[in-house]
């Protein structure tokens, strides 16, 4: 073996958030093993003020690849090179960032950085921060780009739904129940395009039916609220394959089954959305989350109604803070991210 085939596989196993033993990678491309990429970069470093860049999109997609754009403020009197060092997870990607990015000076002395279909996974924590320098003589500012936030009950109002086109009626039932429900449209809106991509006919393998994929478990919560909706046994009894194809052929639809209707589906799932919000706010599992001020509560309902708040409450328990990263909760970590994403970018102003 070659000195540099050691040294490379030495890199391979050391570098785990970035390389696997065929290759170094990461969301921003191949790494190139003799160029600083991959290695550890901790640097002290002032923000930069916010006038002098910009993010676009200003956060973190996580729910689809999306194009990411870099803006920095030139100096006037431009003499020499300016400076940008790319940094995932602690680790460089400087060189393969530049690699794929395109580089182009604007108008109104500012430069441009375009990466074309960045695609940053919702099953994995994403720590970007760009540092960038006007010359090379100047010292490094820093710039961190934040994943998407979202809150259950903020007013945001929908703009964009894109790459879905969801009915009228969708849309309508969406923004009049969470004015009704006082939940956040952009959330609802959210949930059902990680729930079922807004398709009102979809089916589960766990037989949850409809835009907000409602379980027979969740099913009982609700009919506690509107208790002459009607659920087909049928679903319950038969398998996934008969179910659709009834569903298909309309032998089950919105008159026998609320949650094929489009509109009491959404209202259902902002219904049980607000039984968990109620679950949270019950005097004992209110201190549990008091203890760990720094969790989000919109995480916590989004992960409940994912994997149960049972569960969900079982994991703060034993994990504090940290209890979105436990193995059992892994596609509970997927389900927030990626609605929190879709939250945000559908939001009117993200």
């Amino acid at each position: 073996m070659k000195y540099k085939d050691v040294i490379y596989s030495i890199f391979c196993g050391c570098a785990l958030p970035l390389v696997g033993c065929a290759g170094p990678v990461s969301p921003f491309g191949g790494l190139e093993v003799w160029s600083g990429d991959g290695e550890s970069f901790v640097y002290n470093a002032s923000d930069l003020p916010s006038k002098d860049f910009t993010f676009f999109p200003k956060r973190q997609v996580l729910h689809k690849a999306s194009d990411f754009k870099i803006d920095f403020k030139l100096e006037s009197n431009l003499k020499t090179k300016p400076q940008i060092k790319v940094i995932y997870n602690n680790r460089e990607v400087t060189t393969a960032f530049l690699k794929s990015a395109k580089t182009q000076i604007l108008p109104e002395q500012q430069i441009e950085y375009v990466f074309k279909k960045l695609n940053l996974k919702p099953d994995k924590k994403h720590r970007i921060d760009v540092y960038w320098s006007p010359n090379e003589n100047s010292n490094f500012f820093r710039l961190t780009y934040l994943p998407p936030n979202c809150s259950i009950s903020a007013a945001r109002g929908l703009a964009s739904m894109l790459p879905f086109n969801p009915k009228k009626e969708v849309i309508k039932a969406i923004n009049t129940t969470a004015q009704l429900q006082q939940l956040n449209p952009s959330l609802l809106a959210g949930l059902i395009a990680q729930e079922s991509g807004f398709n009102p006919s979809q089916i589960s393998r766990a037989k949850a039916v409809g835009l907000t994929q409602i379980t027979s478990v969740a099913d009982e919560e609700i009919k506690k609220f509107r208790p002459d909706w009607t659920s087909d046994p049928r679903i319950d009894d038969l398998s996934l394959a008969e179910i659709q194809n009834m569903v298909k052929r309309q032998e089950i639809g919105r008159n026998q089954d609320w949650r094929l209707n489009p509109a009491q589906a959404v209202e259902g799932g902002a219904l049980y959305l607000n039984y968990l919000i109620n679950y949270w706010n019950i005097s004992e599992n209110r201190k549990l989350l008091n203890k760990y001020p720094q969790t989000e509560i919109t995480d916590v309902i989004l992960a409940s109604y994912n994997s149960g708040p049972a569960r969900v409450k079982s994991k703060i328990k034993s994990e504090g803070q940290k209890w979105l990263d436990d193995e059992e909760l892994k596609e509970a970590f997927k389900y927030v991210n990626s609605v929190v994403s879709y939250c945000y970018h559908f939001s009117e102003t993200n």
